[in-house]
């Protein structure tokens, strides 16, 4: 590998968060990236020092001498970088944004992709409104909220799309839930969630049987049963709790699609504060 002079503040940004985490699965869910890129960003950063700066055992992750030195020299990088960005942002932009988007995208994609958005718009406060994707664009269309992040539906196009996200059958870790047959499952109700579509369309196409064991309008409900080793369910890949684990494709189940999350902005007029944040929210999320 070529030796970069520049040293690459993702980079960095991956290595601090894995050293104070101490776990590259806990740095993926704080950076909203998955946990090979994370190890991957690390990787590339160890190549261009020339040296380890992670040891990494089944204990979990430490540093090696040179790594903390590294942490360091990386730290009051970042620091000088956030001061830099926050100080050519626009703090006089004022004014309050209602957000709306689904518990589970707020709770696995908000803390990465809104990192540093505090300190550019001091003066922007925002609201967040957790609720199922069909319900967010109603709201959207009736000015209750400013803007919304959501899955698209067969049955709601539009919006625009800002990135993918790949679908996975998933169960509560150490448990093989998924050699049941019938299949248990836990799933949003029928009509209001293309999770639930998919996942029964594919089982269908494959001819396994199924049972639904739950049904629960909200993450927190699914998440309780699948995690209690009561069911399986389908979420995005980046949505996978610590105490859940992906159902592997050798496992036999069907393979799911990926599905497109996107950015709905109210028609209503709207402040200044309101497009800066929906400028942001989709650079974030395009980039995490």
């Amino acid at each position: 590998m070529i030796y970069n002079p520049d040293l690459d503040i993702n980079q960095l940004r991956a290595f601090v968060t894995v050293a104070e985490l101490k776990s590259f699965t806990r740095a993926a869910l704080r950076l909203n990236r998955t946990q090979s890129a994370v190890s991957m960003q690390v990787r590339r950063l160890e190549q261009n020092m020339g040296r380890s700066l992670l040891t990494r055992t089944k204990g979990g992750v430490g540093l090696t001498e040179s790594g903390r030195v590294m942490l360091e020299y990386a730290r009051r990088i970042l620091k000088l970088n956030d001061e830099v960005m926050a100080e050519i942002g626009d703090p006089e932009v004022k004014g309050r944004v209602r957000l709306g988007i689904p518990d589970d995208y707020a709770a696995y994609l908000l803390p990465g992709a809104l990192s540093g958005f505090g300190s550019l718009y001091p003066g922007i406060s925002l609201e967040v409104y957790c609720e199922l994707s069909v319900d967010l664009l109603q709201l959207v269309e009736d000015g209750e909220v400013d803007l919304a992040v959501t899955t698209r539906q067969p049955q709601s196009p539009g919006g625009t799309l800002i990135r993918k996200e790949q679908m996975v059958w998933a169960e509560a870790a150490g448990y093989r839930l998924h050699e049941e047959d019938p299949l248990p499952l836990a799933l949003f109700p029928d009509g209001v969630c293309v999770f639930r579509e998919s996942a029964l369309k594919t089982l269908r196409s494959c001819g396994r049987g199924w049972r639904i064991v739950c049904t629960s309008r909200g993450l927190a409900g699914i998440r309780a049963v699948v995690t209690s080793a009561m069911a399986i369910t389908v979420v995005t890949e980046n949505t996978v709790s610590p105490n859940m684990q992906i159902i592997e494709p050798e496992a036999g189940l069907p393979a799911l699609p990926q599905v497109d999350i996107c950015l709905h902005v109210s028609r209503s007029p709207v402040n200044e504060a309101v497009t800066v944040f929906a400028d942001y929210i989709s650079r974030s999320l395009k980039n995490c």
